[in-house]
């Protein structure tokens, strides 16, 4: 499989867990849409990171580091050129902040990064967590909503974190 085939399904996945959180929310259509559209688009930007880095078994060097996390700036550009809704583009963006400032591009915290950012974080880490990647083994579903637990309020959205928990345990 290649890593454009496994980051078509990642997005899928991520759109689906996503769906599921705005269901819960009662989210307007409208909103949904422009949601799954982010959670759909929101590593696009990793088509500009050299294979290499993708792919890498180990950690990444500080050097390798930096040009990953540009893919939230380079996705955000290629979303904007697609003209998407700024709803969009900023969730592509922001969809690496952390809850407590410190996440990236900007160290945005709390109710200031974009609401579809903090769905698509919560969505996009489980997916990460409860699938195999080069560089890791994968955690079980119980593993990922501990992981998830333990990062409420510091990485995650805990209303958004308690909201997703809640659905999957349904």
């Amino acid at each position: 499989m290649t890593i454009n085939q496994e980051l078509k399904k990642h997005h899928i996945r991520t759109a689906r867990l996503c769906e599921e959180i705005a269901k819960e929310l009662n989210m307007p259509y409208n909103d949904l849409i422009n949601l799954l559209l982010a959670a759909q688009l929101h590593d696009i930007g990793k088509l500009k990171v050299p294979e290499k880095i993708l792919l890498k078994p180990g950690k990444l060097t500080g050097k390798e580091m930096e040009i990953m996390k540009k893919h939230t700036i380079w996705g955000f550009e290629k979303v904007k050129e697609m003209k998407m809704d700024d709803m969009v583009a900023d969730a592509v963006l922001h969809h690496h902040e952390r809850y407590d400032g410190k996440g990236y591009p900007e160290g945005l915290r709390g109710n200031d990064i974009p609401y579809f950012a903090r769905i698509i974080a919560i969505a996009d880490a489980y997916d990460v967590m409860i699938n195999e990647r080069v560089y890791k083994k994968a955690l079980s579903a119980e593993e990922a909503v501990n992981e998830l637990c333990n990062n409420k309020g510091t990485q995650f959205d805990p209303m958004l974190v308690s909201l997703f928990i809640d659905k999957i345990n349904k």
